[in-house]
C-alpha cells in the first residue's frame, strides 16, 4: 500500500517527536508499503523518511521545483516527482497513495489534513486516514471538531471518515483493516 505522511518540518521540534517519525517510517517499511511524502529531509517528514530508508523501504518524494535549495530534500528518494505548485503537489500526493498519515506538525500539515478529509467528506475519494496522535498531540484540534459537531457546523457522521490512533503500529494497523465498502461516501457530501 502507498501512504502518504504529513507532519512537521521542522528540527526544532523535540526529539521525542523525531523518534516518533522514525519509528512510524520503520514500522511502515517492515510492513512492506511504500512511503509517500513531500520530500522533505527535516523535522517528522525527513524523520518518517530516513526510518524507511534503514529497512529498505520505497520512497516516494513529491515536491515543487521551488524547493531546490541544498540541504532540504531527503536524498535517497527511491522515486523523486517534481512539479510547479504546492497544489499540483497536493494532487499527486492525493493519486499515488492508497491511505494518509497525519503526524504531529503545523499550518502545512493541518491544511494537508483537512483537504484530504474534505475531498472524503465530499465523496471524491475514499482511503484510510489516520492521525497518529502520541501524547495527545491532536487532542485540543479534536476537541475543536466535537464542539462544531456539538453546535452543528460539522455533522457527527464525519467522525467517522478519520481515526485517531496513539502509536505507530495501531496506526498502520487501522489503515490495513480499513474497508472502504463499510463506509459509503458518497453520501457523505450531504452529511
Amino acid at each position: 500500500m502507498n501512504i502518504c505522511v504529513f507532519g512537521a518540518a521542522r528540527d526544532e521540534i523535540g526529539e521525542d517527536f523525531m523518534a516518533l517519525g522514525t519509528a512510524l517510517g520503520r514500522e511502515l517499511a517492515a510492513r512492506g508499503h511504500t512511503l509517500v511524502f513531500g520530500a522533505g529531509g527535516h523535522g517528522m517528514m525527513g524523520a518518517a523518511a530516513r526510518g524507511a530508508y534503514e529497512m529498505g523501504g520505497k520512497i516516494i518524494g513529491v515536491v515543487p521545483y521551488f524547493f531546490n535549495t541544498p540541504g532540504i530534500l531527503f536524498e535517497h528518494c527511491t522515486e523523486l516527482i517534481r512539479m510547479e505548485t504546492m497544489a499540483e503537489r497536493k494532487t499527486i500526493m492525493e493519486e499515488r497513495s492508497d491511505a494518509f498519515i497525519a503526524l504531529p506538525g503545523g499550518i502545512g500539515t493541518l491544511e494537508e489534513f483537512f483537504e484530504i478529509l474534505t475531498l472524503k467528506q465530499l465523496g471524491r475519494h475514499n482511503p484510510a486516514i489516520a492521525i497518529l496522535n502520541t501524547n495527545g498531540f491532536y487532542d485540543k484540534m479534536q476537541e475543536f471538531v466535537l464542539s462544531a459537531v456539538e453546535q452543528r457546523f460539522i455533522r457527527p457522521a464525519c467522525l467517522d471518515i478519520y481515526a485517531l490512533c496513539p502509536t505507530p503500529a495501531e496506526t498502520l494497523a487501522y489503515l490495513e483493516r480499513y474497508d472502504p465498502a463499510a463506509l459509503d461516501v458518497r453520501h457523505l457530501k450531504n452529511i
